[in-house]
């Protein structure tokens, strides 16, 4: 039996993408880590590919390379060049990256460096800093691909909204990242690229479906990259900024919107990223976009906050290294001086109802058309659930509306029930913020899929909200009690999911802080402030 045509497209497609790494970045066969090597997140520094220049670039915050470049200590093109050789070394362990764009931002990185030689400034706040982008944003002359073979060796005509905004503030476009197909799932797995790896175990995902800009992030082969979220896909992988022009799932479905945002390496870092864009005045270019400034007076805090203390939703609770992390941080801040309540959002049990049926309201008719196209299969995760196989029954108009009204009448509830935790903090405000997990679960191994999570929440009530690293799984620590007793049967379910930290070693692990809607300067403000109080830099 010959090939299906759809594997042909994604073989070519994969050795373009080879084609574009330099020979000199090229991993030697003696150096490169054996399938049975999982952790390959030092692999710059032991393998000895790397000068002490390079790694001094690549280890630096954004904030660190922009301060640099506009006081000329380095250049853009010194910059990009160990950045993106950082990069093709992540594409060669964990395979994170979709579209290489090396020659367009070299020549765009060699204009920014004669514009600072001749007028002695830079364009603006992010001159000559490299951006990558998920593989949804177009960067014009490459596919958006979004990961479905019927997408393929379609050049994009011009970039999306968001890349014009960040180059006008000096940024340098150089790749994209991996996906799932539908942009729909907790993994970055799709036939065109394949599967994205975890650089601190190649056996666990980094998410979805922004888990290629996670990896790369977290690899140090990008400074910022841009991701978006419409269900937990920054921050289950790892802001929230309007965007136009990209290759969008979904299109036309604005029941529950997805918005992109910045996956980061500090605090400072995100703020960078949110005041450099807002300074571009998006809403100039975007009719999307909320025509407000970066409010820098609405990052002084008060002297003592408040958080409401979320762990879990009432019907299922946190494993673990999550409940771990979760009593770290509530120790940090009341060593602090500041104050936590007990805050669990059981309103994310009928926010998930309600924004699964907003996902799934064409009964899958898009993921079934684009896939069709091609012939390829979807992932059987994305089969069963809106596949031909899954029949599931499109929703009437009738039926939309009143799952949007639905979704109204919570958004009051949860504002009444916010609003009310006034006579409770001892601040006299409410709660400042809600300290929770995105996920019960670290990282999970390949193909797991998802049983539980909290993404729900803050993309259906449109809530500001920002992740923070806490800890890492520990092996001893991290073991479920002799004693433990299940919730419900779904808390039982997750807790045998989660198993033994052993299935879950040297991952990540995050919280999340939910503010209110257009309060993106108080969350960052209280990100720096949390992590302040864990000791983090």
């Amino acid at each position: 039996m010959s090939e299906p045509a759809w594997k042909k497209v994604a073989e070519a497609k994969q050795e373009e993408r080879v084609s574009k790494i330099p020979k000199e970045w090229i991993i030697p066969s003696h150096l490169l880590p054996s399938e049975e090597v999982r952790d390959v997140q030092d692999f710059p520094h032991t393998s000895g590919l790397f000068t002490a220049e390079e790694l001094e670039i690549t280890e630096s915050t954004a904030s660190i390379v922009v301060s640099k470049i506009a006081s000329g200590e380095w250049t853009a093109v010194q910059v990009l060049l160990a950045t993106s050789k950082r990069a093709s070394i992540a594409q060669q362990l964990i395979n994170c990256l979709t579209e290489i764009y090396f020659d367009e931002a070299l020549s765009r990185a060699k204009s920014l460096d004669e514009y600072f030689k001749k007028e002695g400034k830079v364009v603006g706040p992010l001159h000559g800093l490299p951006i990558s982008f998920k593989d949804q944003f177009n960067l014009k002359g490459v596919d958006t691909s979004v990961g479905y073979i019927s997408w393929c060796n379609k050049p994009a005509a011009e970039d999306s909204t968001l890349v014009e905004l960040l180059m006008k503030a000096g940024a340098v476009p150089f790749v994209k990242t991996n996906i799932p197909a539908t942009l729909m799932m907790g993994e970055s797995v799709n036939n065109v690229f394949g599967r994205t790896r975890n650089p601190r175990n190649r056996d666990l995902t980094t998410g979805g479906s922004s888990g290629g800009e996670s990896a790369l992030v977290t690899f140090r082969g990008s400074f910022i990259g841009i991701g978006t979220d419409i269900g937990g896909s920054i921050r289950h992988p790892h802001g929230r900024v309007s965007y136009q022009k990209v290759a969008n799932t979904f299109l036309g479905q604005e029941a529950v919107r997805s918005c992109a945002g910045p996956m980061t390496r500090s605090v400072d870092d995100t703020r960078l990223f949110m005041k450099s864009l807002a300074s571009t005045e998006p809403w100039l270019y975007d009719p999307q976009a909320v025509p407000v400034p970066w409010r820098e007076e609405l990052e002084k805090l008060p002297e003592k906050l408040c958080f409401g203390f979320g762990m879990g939703d009432g019907r299922v609770n946190p494993t673990p290294p999550l409940r771990r992390a979760m009593e770290m941080t509530k120790a940090a801040l009341l060593a602090a001086g500041h104050e936590v309540i007990d805050f669990i959002p059981t309103e994310h049990i009928e926010a998930m109802e309600i924004i699964s049926k907003m996902w799934s309201a064409d009964g899958g008719e898009e993921f079934q058309r684009d896939t069709d196209a091609s012939g390829e299969p979807l992932h059987p995760q994305l089969e069963a659930w809106l596949g031909h196989s899954a029949e599931c029954k499109p929703m009437t108009v009738f039926e939309t509306w009143q799952n949007q009204q639905r979704r109204t009448v919570l958004q009051m509830k949860w504002l009444e029930r916010w609003q009310a935790t006034k006579e409770l903090t001892g601040t006299g405000r409410p709660i400042d913020g809600l300290i929770m997990p995105s996920t019960p679960f670290p990282a999970i191994r390949h193909d797991g899929g998802y049983p539980h999570h909290w993404g729900a929440i803050s993309p259906l009530l449109d809530l500001t909200t920002g992740v923070f690293p806490v800890t890492k799984v520990d092996l001893e620590k991290d073991v479920v009690p002799n004693d433990w007793k299940p919730i419900s049967d779904l808390d039982e379910k997750v807790t045998k999911y989660y198993g033994h930290p052993k299935n879950h070693e040297n991952a990540l692990v995050g919280l999340a802080v939910i503010a209110r809607r257009l309060e993106e300067e108080k969350v960052v403000a209280m990100m720096g402030e949390i992590t302040k109080c864990l000791g983090g830099k």
